[in-house]
């Protein structure tokens, strides 16, 4: 599978199997049929893997019907010619010239039918990456998935913009000389594009993220305390060490991190280093570096304790990261 600045993956098929398998290795296991008799499929794909997305480009020439089942990560399909019906669970779901469809990472999942002219622009995104957009860049407290509505309204602003966007990232799919494959360009179009979709789709969250109240100044002494865990994540911190930074109170400095993160500051360290291991695991080469040999690097003694929270933070267990380089 490609890696950010890597070419994109693209197929071409008429051959059922192989469909099923280059969708399974690059978005999701799938069941696929013709709606048709005496269709014949004519599959195009396109697929490029940055960091925490995983853009498509993909047609099929012909009516089909696919099920997936749970996602485990949010995703969104746009149209770019043609139309598509699909649900989620009991909701039902549905793109064209004027909606796109977003899907959450719970619920089985369905494509019940794609127009034969019907081009997708797909875009997977690992549940953990959009929830912590929203926690750690816009400071929303993240309790529990994030229940997208299901439809993006494209014909208007926000949805626009955001569509806009997608189109950008899925012309260029294909095209292994774009600026998009290159890590310092893909990593903030991932952020812009997980912003913009917070922005522009309901959820739960949409009043906090779009209340003005909520913006204020955070004090310069937190301030100074979060620098100091990303500037140096692997340092033995204590409460007192981080409010001897902040310049606070062990209180205040509590209250200033569940204030801005939502997090104790200690739990706001681990997250930290749990995001170093993973990126770490994703790198490395598990023929060279073990599991308990990095999860002690960010100070995780414990590997059953590490699992436990890796876990809970990206959804699949560390040795499954390790394993899949």
């Amino acid at each position: 599978m490609p890696g950010v600045g890597e070419p994109a993956i693209s197929v071409r098929t008429g051959d059922l199997d192989e469909a099923r398998e280059v969708c399974g290795e690059h978005m999701y296991p799938r069941s696929m049929r013709l709606l048709e008799r005496g269709a014949r499929l004519d599959a195009h794909y396109a697929f490029l893997k940055l960091d925490a997305m995983t853009i498509g480009d993909v047609r099929y020439g012909t009516p089909v019907a696919i099920s997936v089942g749970e996602l485990g990560g949010y995703h969104v399909n746009l149209a770019a010619s043609g139309h598509f019906f699909a649900g989620q669970g009991r909701r039902p779901l549905e793109g064209g010239p004027r909606q796109a469809a977003v899907y959450r990472p719970v619920g089985h999942t369905e494509l019940h039918y794609t127009s034969a002219d019907c081009r997708l622009f797909a875009v997977k995104i690992d549940r953990w990456a959009m929830e912590a957009c929203l926690r750690d860049v816009h400071d929303v407290p993240v309790r529990g998935p994030i229940r997208f509505a299901g439809r993006l309204d494209v014909s208007r602003p926000p949805g626009r913009s955001c569509a806009a966007l997608i189109r950008l990232l899925g012309e260029e799919v294909g095209n292994p000389d774009s600026i998009f494959h290159r890590p310092l360009v893909a990593a903030p179009l991932e952020e812009a594009l997980m912003t913009a979709l917070l922005l522009a789709v309901d959820h739960q969250y949409a009043d906090q993220l779009h209340d003005p109240s909520r913006v204020r100044s955070t004090p310069r002494g937190i301030t100074a305390a979060v620098d100091a865990i990303h500037d140096d994540p692997r340092r033995a911190y204590t409460v007192a060490k981080l409010a001897e930074i902040a310049g606070v109170t062990a209180s205040q400095l509590r209250a200033g991190f569940l204030s801005r993160h939502g997090l104790t500051p200690m739990a706001y360290l681990r997250q930290i280093r749990l995001l170093a291991a993973h990126a770490e695991l994703r790198a490395a080469d598990p023929a060279h570096h073990s599991l308990d040999e990095i999860a002690r690097r960010w100070s995780f003694p414990r590997q059953d304790l590490f699992a436990a929270q890796y876990r809970a933070r990206f959804h699949e267990d560390p040795a499954t990261t390790l394993r899949r380089q």
